[in-house]
């Protein structure tokens, strides 16, 4: 045989190889797409194609097509990647054989939260409002949203209702799609002790058991007032303004004395627990 000859049954042959390694053209394709793509970090597509009942996972020979064509792009990896926001359709062809599915991409680009108010441990469990937003402030209102705690114990989460466990300090995480903020949080026990007149009503005492206490005080008007810690002298305040606010650590049993407002407002010496607000603190 001529090396001509040689060479085009060479080729002749290599063909009839290829085509029984690829086969016959399967009977239906199966394309796998994620509901929901929040990240611009490529996503692994599965196709699955079904010859003779039964069907295997293919991972090469698949063509992609992706309209928009801006919203997304699938390389040869069979890895998507998300360009923009947006709803697009996937195409996977197989030998001809076609597959299509959705995909939503939502790139969160920033998170908006409400402000928490002070946490109570006398009050309710506070719900806390999260906005998605993508590029130009578009609202993402389909990417879920996560909460966690670093300190259970101070403060548990369901869904995005934040309830006061304990007093302490913590922090919240906020997280959706690949971004994440972290808001502090503070949980106080507000406490209603008994006033106690003292020096003819010019002053009043809350007795306190130990423990870490903050005063504060909310005038109508500017006045200066003064705070005196029984037990805890290191700790007294004194000070100019409508608000005023004095906290002291009590080793042991003891109280705070103040200036009654109700003396320093208008002369009255009757006993004034107005504007003033106790809690223990962490």
């Amino acid at each position: 045989m001529s090396s001509a000859g040689s060479r085009s049954g060479r080729l002749v042959l290599l063909f009839a190889l290829a085509c029984a390694c690829e086969g016959p053209p399967p009977e239906q394709v199966r394309l796998e797409l994620p509901d929901l793509v929040t990240s611009p970090d490529p996503v692994h597509l599965t196709v699955h194609a079904r010859r003779g009942g039964a069907s295997s996972e293919v991972n090469q020979g698949v063509n992609f097509a992706v309209a928009p064509a801006d919203v997304a792009l699938v390389g040869k990896d069979m890895n998507l990647s998300c360009r923009k926001s947006g709803d697009a359709t996937v195409t996977a062809s197989v030998q001809g054989v076609k597959a299509t599915g959705p995909v939503k991409c939502r790139l969160v680009e920033r998170l908006e939260t409400s402000s928490l108010p002070l946490f109570d441990l006398s009050q309710p469990p506070v719900t806390l409002q999260v906005h998605t937003l993508g590029k130009s402030g578009t609202p993402l209102d389909d990417v879920p949203v996560t909460l966690s705690t670093d300190s259970p114990r101070v403060v548990s989460v369901s869904g995005t209702t934040l309830t006061p466990l304990a007093v302490g300090e913590t922090h919240v995480m906020v997280s959706a799609g690949n971004r994440s903020t972290k808001i502090p949080v503070r949980v106080v026990r507000s406490l209603k002790p008994e006033a106690l007149p003292l020096e003819g009503g010019h002053r009043i005492y809350f007795g306190l058991p130990e423990g870490k206490y903050e005063v504060a005080i909310e005038l109508p008007i500017e006045k200066t007032l003064s705070v005196e810690w029984r037990g805890a002298p290191y700790c007294a305040y004194k000070g100019s303004g409508k608000s005023h606010v004095s906290t002291c650590v009590l080793e042991h049993k003891g109280g705070a004395v103040l200036d009654n407002p109700g003396y320093l407002l208008t002369g009255n010496t009757a006993v004034s627990a107005a504007g003033i607000s106790i809690r223990e603190v962490p």
